[in-house]
């Protein structure tokens, strides 16, 4: 069994991290709430049956990105950084947060799709292969494309390259779980981390998303 008293408890306790996950993945915090809502309606219509029901709701969020992303559309939607900022971040914070955020938003959807699967979720080039329908290989070759420009954008170097990792230079850093491929605080991950954290605190002390979550979801869950 899982560690949540509730399905309410559950959605307390891993709503902020959701919506700093969602607004990673598509730059827009409406477009994240919407995502984050269903996910947790639909969780809640399964609740009975989930054993892992925050693997779950990811696995739906990052999926619903992940079809929207192959969509003409999508390519044409600006980033947009209404966001809280938590009531502790500093000038320098929130202005390194924004800058990453910003950069991320200037990225194809599908580039910026895969960042965040393997250097936020430590994904591997086969998961997220599967998961998203490409090739290993093109897995690789966005997240080459989208290191190479945001190291660009925010003015970071690429670590050494390292064997066996062609395609991405400078992001395999330390063995994973299982010795499985890790992907470590090379300069670019451990920007993208301190925007996700800087992101959950804001949405942590902002009162309107969680209104706004729990409104919607309530009045869902109350739908004949």
């Amino acid at each position: 069994m899982h560690e949540y008293a509730d399905f309410d408890d559950f959605v307390v306790r891993t709503r902020s991290a959701m919506l700093a996950q969602a607004v990673m993945y598509c730059g827009r915090r409406p477009d994240a709430e919407d995502a984050v809502q269903e996910a947790y309606l639909a969780a809640y219509l399964h609740w009975s049956q989930l054993r892992e029901p925050r693997a779950w709701v990811e696995t739906t969020v990052r999926r619903r990105f992940a079809r929207e992303a192959g969509r003409w559309w999508s390519r044409w939607r600006r980033t947009e950084l209404e966001v809280p900022v938590p009531a502790t971040s500093t000038p320098d914070e929130e202005v390194a947060a924004v800058a990453v955020l910003r950069s991320i938003g200037l990225l194809p959807s599908r580039q910026r799709q895969v960042l965040i699967m393997v250097c936020l979720e430590g994904m591997t080039y086969r998961q997220v292969a599967d998961e998203v329908g490409i090739s290993v290989g093109a897995v690789g070759a966005n997240l080459a494309k989208a290191r190479e420009r945001l190291a660009v954008l925010l003015g970071l170097t690429g670590g050494p390259h390292r064997p066996g990792d062609p395609l991405v230079a400078g992001v395999l850093t330390r063995p994973g779980p299982g010795g499985q491929p890790g992907y470590g605080e090379d300069a670019l991950t451990g920007a993208l981390r301190r925007t996700e954290r800087w992101l959950v605190r804001g949405f942590d002390a902002d009162p309107g998303s969680a209104h706004r979550l729990w409104t919607a979801g309530h009045r869902q869950r109350d739908l004949p």
